[in-house]
């Protein structure tokens, strides 16, 4: 049973996964076959004691079972310390070894206990109970213990049959080495475990004096009494049965590719909650879900999994049983909620995805009962309410998992028809049942069927009309390629950030525009475009060349420039402006607010996108508005609080959040001091959560409130390169008042969601906003049906369905809709006189806000069009 106290500390890596397990069963096979033939299997030495006692008592005993002397001039014993591929001692031995006899390297400050038997001492250390033992004839590994090249920790394997503090006597069964010490190690499969400092064994093996033999155990038949499931579980954090032989008869429930799980029939089950009824089995045979079988092998704790290994009899007493599963409600909480269950058939019901991150990677999903939201999302880090949701976010999770052990399976066993077209999403709700699983520290279900599905996929956003409609909408490298000299397009320069090649490049392209096409906005702000001027052969450019040649004219878009045609700021990447010229106008030229510059201590530069200004009238209603397009420094970068500060302010926001800070005054100062309208958007992707300090600042916070002041970064062009505490501005988060619970972003390493995007406005503008909604068509999907990963890793030509055209996955960020409504003015005395007054002047300056015709005059059609007639 696992340990759901020592869950944190599960040190076992994901490549563990793909681990030849086939191997470990083949070695179990061959050394029973060794037993069943003449006795005289081995053909070279082999470790058959290891002792990892406290202090310097530390012994391997290697043991001849060939027919022959041998020379040991040849042979050379090493440790591979701390999971290192190179050995960090290796020692030349020397002698001879007799048929029949033992030999001890020792370490020369050991017990007198050990020193008695040893033949061989040294006094370099020898191991711990994280390092491999090698042995080697004329440098062939001939035997090993511990896998060269992975650190588990502390220890392989688990109680006394483990590496650390302990003795391990191998088995006579096994007459042969393991050769392979790259493949993963289990003491369990070969070894019998003793407590610290057990040396009375050592300098002898296979004397019939207990040593490594193994208890005898007979299969039986069909119905003879046998050791109950729950009795191997036992309440405790292992087995009480754990390194014992064991006959079980009970129902298998479940398949893996490299075992069963079995569970006791419902008349020979207990009544005690905190003893599971169900556990694994390591076998290849082929059993049949329903059947009734009984199996004879080994208990073992095997990384906290409780499992019956080293099987050496199988018996099938048929039937068809079907166990009820017991419905696991979705606020179970902790796992030790989940430890009773282990191997057991479980059922959840409408439980949301939480978790996609290793979808294809290792055929697994994340599943809770509600989407865990990024604490810094909601609250301000250090609150009581930020560490509760803290420790809320690490409760109720499971996992469903797939029934093979390989990494990027070429199906799902538990959702066969995974396609663009039919994905599994965070925020589906899923039911399923199966044995409950443990590896890698979660607790996983194992489907024999099909997962059932419910996904709320939108194919366009919800949001009720206003007259405008704005947009932010980060494209995710937008990169068209270059000219390569020859009349064509090349895609392998410098720059590029995006696409590979045409094909990746048509297939983005098509997913970003039928997108956009969607979203239907007349004003958008993009981030993430590449930042290579205006021209016609421009990235901007391009994109709008690709929108218009799929809508009428009426609907066509244009690109804000900068006033010179120049790239907007240094970066690779941009920000952009679209907009629809039908709907509104631009009134100026754009304006470009250069963001802080941090200077670290080796004098490198952290430098973010430059943002672009741009006032615009809309045409219908006659009222202006600005437009400020962002895109702040990324929580992935590094800056000097990054590598100076340690407190949760600090680290709970990630990476350069005081430069964020610092861009977020930059903006907002440069906005007041600007000659704008009244009414002023911030967009963009600003890289901060919705509760983090770059928004609060732009929103307006109470540093007792808060708990702490926010403060600037360090080291810029700002205050003479100090930190000081921000000043506080008054925008409206529009998301806050419009559509709360929506997200922008989902973060693979956390499995959280939350707002990195968004749309902030003046007072002014806020009272004209009708709604607002993120459309969840990116963060949500898998990352696997992005152009660039289809492409490569999941072609149409293997079977995938990947590599569809539409909005979904066209981007890792989910667009940021908003729709205005703008009422035109009624005419004023004033306003009739002022055109009356300047009739057929040049509509410059101030008069240009009369020229409602736009045709560089002010003229009779200007003042009808004010009257509204």
């Amino acid at each position: 049973m696992a340990s759901a106290n020592t869950r944190g500390s599960f040190q076992q890596q994901k490549q563990g996964d793909t681990m030849d397990l086939f191997k470990r069963h083949l070695t179990t096979a061959l050394a029973g076959l060794c037993v069943a033939g003449n006795g005289l299997c081995a053909t070279d030495l082999m470790i058959s004691e290891y002792i990892e006692g406290s202090s310097n008592n530390k012994a391997v005993e290697l043991y001849n079972g060939t027919d022959q002397a041998i020379d040991l001039a040849a042979y050379e014993l090493a440790v591979y310390f701390n999971g290192s591929v190179s050995a960090g001692l290796t020692l030349n031995l020397t002698g001879s070894v007799a048929p029949g006899d033992v030999y001890v390297v020792a370490h020369s400050s050991a017990a007198e206990a050990i020193l008695n038997q040893a033949d061989f001492t040294t006094g370099a250390g020898l191991f711990n109970g994280d390092d491999a033992v090698v042995l080697m004839n004329g440098g062939v590994v001939i035997d090993s213990l511990g896998q060269v090249g992975f650190d588990p920790g502390s220890e392989w394997g688990s109680g006394d049959t483990s590496t650390q503090n302990n003795t391990l006597r191998r088995l006579t069964s096994v007459e042969t080495g393991d050769s392979d010490p790259a493949e993963a190690f289990d003491p369990a499969l070969q070894w019998a475990g003793f407590p610290n400092d057990s040396f009375d064994d050592l300098g002898q093996y296979a004397t019939g004096d207990g040593g490594g033999e193994e208890p005898t155990a007979e299969l039986g038949q069909c119905g003879d009494s046998a050791t109950l499931i729950h009795q191997i579980q036992g309440p405790g954090a292992a087995s009480p049965l754990d390194g014992q032989v064991v006959v079980v008869e009970a129902v298998v429930t479940g398949l893996r590719n490299n075992g069963f799980f079995l569970q006791e029939e419902t008349a020979d089950q207990d009544a005690d909650p905190a003893t599971s009824e169900g556990l694994f089995v390591f076998s290849y045979e082929t059993v049949t879900p329903g059947t009734t079988l009984r199996v004879l092998g080994t208990v073992d704790e095997y990384y906290e999994l409780t499992e019956i290994t080293n099987v050496t009899g199988l018996l099938d007493c048929g039937g068809n049983t079907t166990l009820a599963p017991v419905t696991l409600p979705l606020t179970f909480g902790t796992d030790a909620a989940l430890e009773p269950l282990e191997g057991m058939l479980v059922a959840v019901n409408d439980a949301l995805v939480t978790d996609i991150n290793d979808l294809w990677r290792y055929g697994e999903i994340g599943l809770s009962d509600t989407l865990k939201r990024a604490p810094t999302d909601v609250y301000a880090p250090g609150t009581a309410e930020y560490h509760a949701l803290v420790q809320a976010n690490s409760e109720n999770r499971i996992y469903v998992e797939d029934n093979t052990s390989s990494q990027y399976p070429a199906q799902l066993s538990f959702f066969p028809n995974f396609s663009y077209a039919q994905p599994i999403r965070v925020s589906d709700r899923v039911s399923t049942q199966g044995p409950l699983n443990f590896s890698f520290g979660t607790y996983r279900i194992n489907p024999l069927e099909p997962i059932q599905v419910v996904s709320e996929r939108p194919a366009a956003p919800q949001l009720q009309a206003g007259n405008l409609t704005l947009a932010s909408f980060n494209v995710l490298n937008y990169f068209n390629g270059t000219d390569d000299g020859n009349g064509g397009v090349t895609f392998d320069y410098p720059e590029n950030r995006g696409a590979e090649d045409q094909e990746e490049f048509d297939l983005q392209q098509a997913r970003i525009v039928n997108a956009i096409l969607t979203l239907d906005a007349d004003v958008i702000g993009l981030m993430e475009i590449e930042n290579d001027g205006f021209a016609g052969d421009s990235a901007i450019a391009s994109l709008v060349t690709a929108l218009n040649a799929q809508q009428a004219a009426d609907d066509h878009y244009a690109f804000v420039a900068s006033a010179n045609g120049s790239p907007v700021g240094s970066d690779a990447i941009a920000v952009g402006l679209l907009y629809r010229p039908a709907v509104v106008k631009p009134k100026g030229t754009a304006q470009t607010i250069p963001m802080p510059i941090q200077t670290l201590a080796d004098g490198s530069l952290v430098q973010m996108r430059t943002a672009l200004l741009q006032t615009f009238r809309h045409r219908h209603s006659h009222e202006s508005f600005a437009v400020v397009v962002n895109h702040f420094k990324s929580k992935g970068s590094g800056c000097w609080e990054d590598a100076n500060l340690t407190d949760l302010v600090t680290t709970a926001q990630s990476s350069c959040n005081a430069l964020r800070v610092s861009a977020a005054v930059t903006l907002a100062q440069a906005l007041a001091a600007a000659d704008l309208p009244e009414r002023v958007m911030i967009m963009g992707d600003l890289n901060a959560y919705s509760a983090e300090d770059p928004i609060a600042v732009l929103t307006g916070y109470d540093p007792q409130q808060r708990g702490y002041s926010i403060m600037t970064a360090v080291n810029t062009a700002a205050d003479n390169g100090a930190s000081v505490a921000a000043p506080t501005f008054d925008y409206r988060n529009v998301a806050a008042s419009h559509d709360a619970d929506g997200f922008s972003y989902w973060f693979y390493q956390t499995g959280e969601v939350g707002s990195l995007d968004h749309i902030l406005v003046n007072e002014a503008f806020h009272g004209d906003i009708v709604d607002a909604t993120h459309w969840h068509i990116n963060a949500v999907e898998a990352y696997q049906l992005q152009y660039d990963q289809a492409l490569t890793y999941y072609p149409d030509a293997q079977g995938y369905a990947f590599t569809d055209v539409g909005p979904y996955r066209s981007s890792d960020h989910d667009p940021f809709l908003v729709s205005v409504l703008l009422e035109r003015r009624g005419p004023t005395l004033d306003g009739i006189v002022t055109i009356a007054r300047n009739l057929w002047r040049p509509a410059v300056g101030e008069l240009a806000q009369w020229d409602f015709d736009e045709d560089g005059r002010i003229t009779l059609r200007d003042l009808l069009a004010y009257l509204g007639v």
